[in-house]
């Protein structure tokens, strides 16, 4: 099963998306993400554990 994540879920106009086979796979790719498209936004544990809450089974 599927995971996924978008950008939009945290009330932002940034259309990306991300899919992955598990939850480790896809916060790599949600942290890449953040570091490169939304400075000055730090990756820190605390971002992390909200991001954990949007994630969907697909």
């Amino acid at each position: 099963m599927a995971l996924t994540i978008r950008c939009s879920d945290f009330n932002n106009d940034c259309p990306a998306q991300f899919t992955a086979a598990d939850r480790d796979e896809l916060l790599r790719h949600v942290e890449l993400h953040t570091r490169e498209a939304h400075q000055p936004m730090e990756w820190t544990p605390e971002l992390a554990e909200v991001v954990k809450t949007k994630i969907q089974q697909n």
